[in-house]
């Protein structure tokens, strides 16, 4: 009468360029193609804050002084890749007598994604459209401590953009139990009545909509929604 099956599985990608043919690399948006590296690689400024003093942006630039110039120069590789190292995914099968659970789980970890809604939604410059809340600490008189800079500076693409888009992702719950023909004088094989849900929690740190973004920049690509279905089976 019972029965309990569990599955997982796991795959690691480790990949490394080792020859572009006449050059060594080149730039592909915020990343680079870069022999030595691991294809993806995020190629930005690295951010280090904002001067308490004076509100203005600061930068690192390649000899790691710190800095309030933004040059695109400054970019460097160190913000790991848009493609995943890990995946994977694990679910359980559940039955007893008539009671049917199934459920699965997948899972993507150690990757770094561009967020380019922050860059929007945190940016003086497009002050006439939604921001986040967080514009409200932006800097404004000397001593403010705040990652919000000034709005006498521009917003510029860096490393402050860049999250951990690693996720686990509750993918799929089914529920059903099945009715024996017996109980309708066996005018039917059976009866099963199911549930079930889709994308119905996702646990990351990354805060754009969807961290299962498939390129290297979030541009505000719907999510997966989450779905609910309900049924009636009925075999004769």
């Amino acid at each position: 009468d019972f029965l309990l099956t569990l599955n997982a599985n796991y795959s690691y990608n480790q990949n490394e360029i080792t020859d572009l043919g006449q050059v060594d690399e080149f730039e592909l948006g915020t990343s680079i193609i870069r022999e030595g590296l691991p294809l993806g690689s995020q190629y930005v400024v690295e951010w280090a804050g904002v001067d308490p003093a004076t509100g203005a942006p600061l930068y690192v630039d390649l000899d790691g002084n710190v800095t309030p110039n933004f040059s695109n120069d400054f970019a460097k590789a160190d913000f790991g890749t848009w493609l995943p190292p890990t995946t994977g995914g694990f679910g359980m099968d559940f039955s007893w007598k008539n009671l049917s659970v199934r459920s699965q789980f997948n899972y993507s970890y150690g990757n770094k994604i561009f967020n380019n809604q922050l860059f929007f939604q945190e940016n003086h410059g497009f002050a006439g459209f939604n921001q986040r809340r967080v514009m409200l600490d932006i800097w404004q008189e000397p001593g403010d401590i705040t990652e919000i800079q000034s709005n006498e500076f521009p917003r510029q693409f860096s490393s402050k953009d860049i999250e951990d888009a690693s996720y686990i992702r509750f993918r799929n719950l089914l529920v059903s139990y099945t009715l024996p023909g017996q109980l309708f004088n066996n005018q039917v094989r059976n009866i099963r009545i199911f549930a079930q849900g889709q994308n119905l929690a996702t646990w990351t740190a990354f805060t754009g909509f969807d961290p299962e973004e498939g390129n290297n920049i979030a541009q505000y690509s719907y999510p997966l929604p989450r779905i609910f279905t309900a049924g009636i089976d009925i075999n004769f």
